[in-house]
């Protein structure tokens, strides 16, 4: 499902919520002034920005894979501080554009909100992370972690779906996210896991964010080929993992005149803070 630019950015709460919380950490530890920060999947721009506004930084080097995304932030949240570019981070080194590569051993900070998840060969991204980091820069990352889709069926149920998709615990999910930072050289300063609530208007939350966790489950299908997950997905469990979420990680909120307008929203999280 390709998502929408503009509807993400009037719904990503939750989004803009979790990265205020990770500059709170970075504030906390560190201040605010900054040389070169880069945001690695800036997405609509719109968490740029808030990086723009809360840190004293000289230049802020804006990433994301996605071109409609990068002409959204240009045209919605500029600055004379901030450079939006489109880039794969999981390109191999020699692969990634020079504009990126100049930043070699420069960075002071990086910060990645809710990104690292979607990303197939993190290993590379880490190593990519590891070479623009300067000696003793910082990485402040928020992962979405994927819950338990299967808690309440029966065990041949549970059967039935592990023939096509594989979801590691959620502490399985953080220590394999501690080992992959680790096996890169980082020293892992923090790294926590987390259940989080956010509250959404009823119909932005059906039409804009229960689709999002059909196209997280897909990077958990046993299968890899693009074209045979999507197939997957469409057959029918794209609508098991929308009624899932509803079932288990949402509920709907009665306002006082009795109507049901909102819902609140349970999602999994691991924070990590690294240093080169």
């Amino acid at each position: 499902m390709e998502v929408d630019i503009a509807e993400f950015d009037y719904s990503n709460h939750a989004h803009l919520r979790d990265a205020n919380n990770l500059l709170d950490n970075i504030i906390d530890d560190n201040g605010y002034n900054y040389d070169i920060v880069m945001d690695i999947g800036c997405g609509s721009g719109r968490v740029t920005s808030l990086i723009d506004c809360r840190l004293r930084c000289e230049q802020i080097m804006a990433i994301d894979i996605d071109m409609r995304a990068i002409k959204f932030a240009q045209k919605n949240y500029p600055s004379p501080r901030i450079r939006y570019q489109v880039l794969d981070i999981s390109l191999p080194w020699d692969k990634l554009d020079p504009v990126i590569r100049k930043y070699e051993n420069q960075v002071d900070l990086i910060i990645s909100n809710r990104v690292l998840h979607w990303i197939e060969d993190k290993n590379l991204a880490v190593q990519n992370i590891y070479r623009l980091l300067k000696p003793g820069g910082m990485c402040y990352s928020n992962v979405t972690t994927l819950l338990d889709l299967f808690t309440d069926l029966t065990q041949d149920e549970r059967d039935k779906f592990s023939e096509l998709i594989v979801i590691p615990s959620e502490n399985e999910q953080k220590e394999q996210l501690r080992t992959l930072f680790e096996k890169n050289k980082f020293n892992i300063h923090w790294i926590e896991l987390l259940h989080l609530q956010q509250l959404y208007p009823k119909d932005e939350f059906r039409s804009n964010v229960l689709p999002y966790f059909p196209n997280l489950t897909k990077k958990y299908l046993i299968e890899k080929d693009p074209i045979k997950r999507n197939s997957i997905m469409a057959s029918g469990l794209s609508d098991y993992v929308k009624n899932a979420f509803l079932r288990l990680y949402s509920r709907e909120i009665i306002e006082a005149n009795g109507i049901p307008d909102k819902y609140e929203l349970t999602y999994g999280q691991i924070r990590i803070i690294i240093q080169k």
